[in-house]
This record gives structure tokens, C-alpha cells and sequence, in this order.
């Protein structure tokens, strides 16, 4: 590290900060996808007990039953993950155009 030059040093704090953003925006995105799968349970929650032991197939076709009758949580589910696979796909895009910058 100490033959490096400020160009070299430069160059490669650059690098690092770049893989240090592709980690936060991974964490960014398990985080998102988590809360997905949350909204994705919410559409059980009218299950029974009983009706919680069946296969998935079933439980959907259930949750399906209710979402016939009001859609709304369904829509909004859907709604809220694309907006977040939106940002996620443009803080990547971003994050691609700074290392080709850099590159």
C-alpha cells in the first residue's frame, strides 16, 4: 500500500467505495424483498388456523377467494414492490454508470 501514489490510492479508494455501495444496495434489497414477503403473508391473515396447515397451492386459492372480494391489499403489495424494484433498479443503474465512470 505505501508504493502506492495518490493516483493509485485515489483509484483505488474509488474501487472501494463502489463495492461499498454494492453491498449497501444489496442490503437495501434484502431488506425490501423481506418486507415483500411480509405484504405476501399478509394475504393469509384471514386464514383459519386449520386452513394455515394446508398445502400452499390451497392457502392461495383461499387468499385468492378473498382477494375477489377486495383486491386492495393485493394492489397495494404489488404496488409498493414496484416502486421499490424501481429504485433498486436505479440506484443500480446509477452505481454501473459511476464505475464506468471510474474505469
Amino acid at each position: 500500500m505505501s508504493k502506492l501514489d495518490n493516483h493509485d490510492a485515489e483509484a483505488l479508494e474509488k474501487a472501494r467505495q463502489e463495492v461499498m455501495r454494492f453491498k449497501e444496495l444489496l442490503d437495501v434489497a434484502e431488506q425490501q424483498f423481506k418486507e415483500g414477503a411480509t405484504l405476501y403473508d399478509k394475504l393469509f391473515a384471514q386464514l383459519t388456523e386449520g386452513e394455515r396447515m394446508l398445502p400452499e397451492k390451497e392457502r392461495q386459492r383461499i387468499a385468492a377467494s378473498a382477494v375477489l372480494k377486495d383486491a386492495s391489499t393485493l394492489k397495494q403489495a404489488t404496488l409498493h414492490m414496484q416502486f421499490v424494484a424501481r429504485n433498486l433498479e436505479r440506484d443500480f443503474e446509477e452505481l454501473y454508470g459511476i464505475i464506468l465512470e471510474n474505469s
